[in-house]
C-alpha cells in the first residue's frame, strides 16, 4: 500500500508543481494567451508542459540555472529552471513521507519518474513521427536518472516505524 500511495502522491505533486511553475514563468513573460492558445490548437502540448523537466538531467538544469545568472537572465527563464529542480525534488520527498518502507518510497518515485519519461517518449513519437530510437531512448535513459537521482531524497526522507 504504500508504494502506491507513494505512486500517487508524487505523481500528483510532480504534476501539479510542473503546472504552476510553467503558469507562473509564462505569466512573468506576459505570454500566458499564447502559452492557453497553443494548448487550444495542440493539446499535445499539455504533456510537455507536466512532464517535461523529466528530460532534463539534474546537472544540466543546475547548469542553466548558472548560465542564466551569469550571463544575464531573464526572469521568466530562471523561474522555469528552477522549477525543473523544485518539481522533482518535492514530489520525491512527498514520496519519501508516503511510502511506508524505503522500497516503497524510492519505488514510488522511481515509477513516476518512468512513467513521466515514457510519457514524453509517447509525446515525442506522436508530435514527430520521425524521432530517432536514439532520441527516444535517451528520454527514457534521462528517466532513469532522474530518478535514481531524485529516489537518493525520498529514501533519505522516508519516516520508518521502528516497532
Amino acid at each position: 500500500m504504500g508504494f502506491g500511495k507513494a505512486f500517487g502522491f508524487s505523481l500528483l505533486a510532480y504534476i501539479g508543481l510542473n503546472f504552476l511553475f510553467i503558469i507562473i514563468s509564462y505569466t512573468v513573460s506576459g505570454d500566458l494567451n499564447n502559452l492557453f492558445s497553443n494548448i487550444t490548437s495542440d493539446p499535445l502540448i499539455l504533456l510537455l508542459i507536466l512532464f517535461g523537466p523529466i528530460v532534463y538531467f539534474p546537472g544540466e538544469v543546475f547548469q542553466l540555472i548558472v548560465m542564466q545568472i551569469e550571463f544575464g537572465f531573464t526572469a521568466d527563464l530562471l523561474i522555469l529552471y528552477i522549477g525543473y529542480i523544485i518539481s522533482p525534488f518535492v514530489a520525491s520527498l512527498v514520496a519519501g513521507r508516503m511510502g511506508e518502507n524505503k522500497g516503497g518510497s524510492f519505488g514510488g518515485w522511481f515509477l513516476t519518474s518512468i512513467a513521466s519519461a515514457v510519457a514524453m517518449a509517447v509525446f515525442g513519437f506522436i508530435s514527430v513521427p520521425s524521432a530517432s530510437t536514439t532520441t527516444l531512448i535517451l528520454v527514457l535513459i534521462n528517466g532513469i536518472v532522474n530518478g535514481i537521482f531524485y529516489g537518493c531524497f525520498a529514501l533519505l526522507f522516508t519516516k520508518t516505524e521502528y516497532y
